[in-house]
């Protein structure tokens, strides 16, 4: 059995449970939504993977990759690099799309530019920054890249496939996930709603794959983090001049 360093994982694991209180502090005073079913939500999202480790007794943050020297080995400085390249990418890509679709496809249509719902647009955007970036980011890198990854690289008959199989089943529930958000939860055109489809799976995939290059969720919370908090930058300057 593996030695668990236990005030480390009790630091880090307390660290959580204090963001995710403050956060839910914070979402429910801007948004005037009881704090406490907040917190419970977002504990429980959180806390599901990790306690699933807990029960196998095994030191979740270890398996997941998130411990002090898995972050060392890290080279923080590339991974944010290649967040602000993709980011730079993504939004060229999402003013061409969008701006085409509102020029020839629907002129009419007042698609907001960005990859991001008219709900997600809406919203306020001091409980986005906190929400998205803060614990959204960790929520999904610990569903996505981490319970399910993890657990469908383990799978012995899928062995000679992997890691591979894993990524792209992780990236397709990753960009199906956002998909149905925008497809219930605004009325956008359908072309638009699988847009969000679309985006999601490829970062997916570049998530997928760097955690795997480095056996660690770190660079690709890292990533995410980094992603989430330009687009809500982009989001408030948008906002603003708009």
């Amino acid at each position: 059995m593996e030695t668990w360093d236990k005030k480390k994982s009790v630091l880090w694991l307390s660290g959580i449970v204090v963001i995710t209180i403050i956060a839910g502090i914070v979402a429910g005073v801007v948004t005037n939504i009881n704090p406490v079913s907040k917190i419970i939500g977002i504990l429980i999202g959180l806390f599901i993977p990790i306690s699933i480790e807990l029960l196998r007794k095994k030191d979740p943050v270890k398996y997941y990759g998130l411990d002090f020297v898995s972050l060392k080995n890290v080279n923080i400085k590339l991974v944010i690099g290649i967040a602000v390249l993709i980011f730079a990418i993504v939004a060229i890509i999402d003013n061409l799309y969008f701006h085409l679709w509102s020029l020839v496809v629907n002129p009419n249509s007042k698609v907001p530019i960005g990859s991001d719902s008219t709900a997600l647009a809406r919203s306020n955007i001091f409980y986005l920054a906190i929400f998205t970036v803060s614990i959204g980011t960790l929520m999904e890198e610990l569903w996505f890249r981490g319970l399910i990854q993890y657990k469908i690289k383990a799978i012995r008959f899928l062995k000679r496939i992997n890691p591979h199989f894993a990524i792209i089943i992780q990236s397709i529930l990753f960009g199906l996930v956002h998909f149905l958000a925008a497809y219930y939860g605004t009325d956008l055109p359908i072309a638009i709603k699988v847009y969000f489809f679309v985006y999601p799976a490829v970062i997916g995939l570049i998530l997928g794959y760097t955690n795997e290059r480095y056996n660690s969720l770190w660079p690709g919370w890292i990533m995410h983090f980094t992603n989430n908090f330009l687009m809500v930058i982009g989001l408030t300057i948008y906002f603003r001049l708009h």
